[in-house]
């Protein structure tokens, strides 16, 4: 597999979690990528939600209604004849070339004779399109209570506003860096980069520490996974209940472990991998609901194990 797999990037995880055979090369490669797989889904629905907020909120704001046009150019009938105006939002270039790729998508997917909806057109546009979009709210273009009152109705869960209100720069940056951060991980999912290096961020978006060691890893990812979860409930908490309810969830907390991570690196990631995980969190729990009986510890060859690894 060598062959196959790009020399670099194996190479990289090989000084990271300074592996010591091709199967634990292998191993660390196939945890990582198991990881990857458990975010995505969260990742997802997260996606998911901050688009549909920010879209019922900027179509009741232009429309009254919670699907509007909001993002596309208005026909005006004028005497000198037919014109577009510009879109009910103030949109940059950047903004406004997303906006038209995604509908000259969609109209070619549907052979360019069905209309384009405003849901259409919103589910087509990626990730930081979003971003983006919040940064350009303060544009001095825009209505001055355009701000407050769309942020305000996508995120009425938003911490310390009396502090920091809707309409104030200081939310607005500090959504926009928490987006950033996330659209980082989701990036580094979609384009098979070092999700190992995922630098911790405070509440404020703000990068910090930097993985060196792959039990910083699993640190970082723990919290980073806190984070996503935190920043839905601004949204509403029902979407921050939803996405740690799911199974992706659960296998996410179970795959950032040092054990996890252990028991990947000694099978090599083959078949089963993930089911010795999960059967050595079963041995786990029947160990601490029977502290009192003197029985040996299964744990203790997990223990041995994560001992022959450099954390």
């Amino acid at each position: 597999m060598l062959h196959h797999f790009a020399v670099p990037r194996l190479s990289a995880v090989e000084r990271f979690f300074s592996t010591r055979s091709y199967k634990d090369l292998i191993g660390a490669y196939c945890w990582n990528q198991a990881v990857s797989a458990a975010l995505l889904p969260i990742l997802g629905d997260f996606e998911v939600a901050l688009r549909n907020a920010l879209h019922r909120a900027l179509s009741q704001y232009c429309g009254g209604t919670d699907s509007a046009p909001w993002m596309t150019r208005r026909d005006c009938m004028a005497s000198s004849g037919d014109r577009k105006l510009d879109a009910y939002h103030r949109l940059s270039p950047r903004t406004q070339q997303d906006i038209e790729a995604a509908i000259a998508k969609k109209k070619g997917s549907r052979g360019g004779d069905t209309a384009v909806t405003p849901d259409d057109i919103v589910a087509g546009l990626s990730f930081g399109f979003w971003e983006q979009l919040v940064k350009g709210l303060g544009h001095p273009s825009h209505p001055p209570d355009l701000q407050a009152i769309v942020l305000r109705q996508a995120f009425p869960y938003a911490p310390e506003t009396a502090l920091t209100p809707h309409g104030s720069k200081n939310f607005r940056e500090r959504l926009v860096r928490l987006l950033a951060r996330v659209r980082d991980i989701r990036n580094r999912i979609g384009h098979h980069e070092a999700l190992w290096a995922c630098p911790e961020f405070d509440l404020h978006g703000n990068v910090g520490f930097i993985p060196r060691r792959p039990r910083h890893t699993v640190a970082s990812l723990s919290a980073a996974m806190e984070r996503v979860s935190w920043i839905a409930g601004w949204i509403s908490p029902k979407v921050a209940n939803h996405i740690r309810a799911t199974d992706h969830w659960c296998k996410l907390r179970s795959l950032l472990s040092r054990h996890a991570l252990a028991t990947y690196r000694t099978m090599g990631g083959t078949a089963g991998t993930y089911r010795r995980v999960l059967d050595a969190l079963s041995e786990a729990s029947e160990v601490s609901n029977h502290r009192s009986r003197r029985y040996p510890s299964p744990a203790s060859k997990r223990r041995r194990q994560l001992a022959a690894f450099h954390f």
